[in-house]
């Protein structure tokens, strides 16, 4: 399979990864994408297939009742933590 671009280990591997996208004002995650994953520093590549079914998966807008699961997050404030002055 080659190094890994960002670092350089050949310590890399195909395996199934989750991921997060903004699509509008709405956070979506896709599980079970198809991945090289290095094991060194943790960055993940897609081959051409997998980016254009993402690609296509985000052109069709994730309808909601495609979804097989629904996570609640946490939000968190920064200004909570540090005020900023504007």
């Amino acid at each position: 399979m080659g190094n890994c671009a960002k670092c350089g280990s050949a310590d890399i591997l195909l395996t199934e990864v989750k991921s997060a996208f903004w699509h509008d004002e709405r956070l979506v995650v896709v599980d079970g994408i198809p991945a090289i994953v290095c094991t060194t520093c943790r960055e993940q590549y897609y081959d051409d297939t997998t980016a254009t079914v993402l690609d296509l998966m985000r052109g069709d807008g994730f309808p909601q009742d495609q979804a097989q699961d629904e996570l609640r997050v946490p939000v968190f404030s920064f200004r909570q933590r540090y005020p900023l002055k504007v």
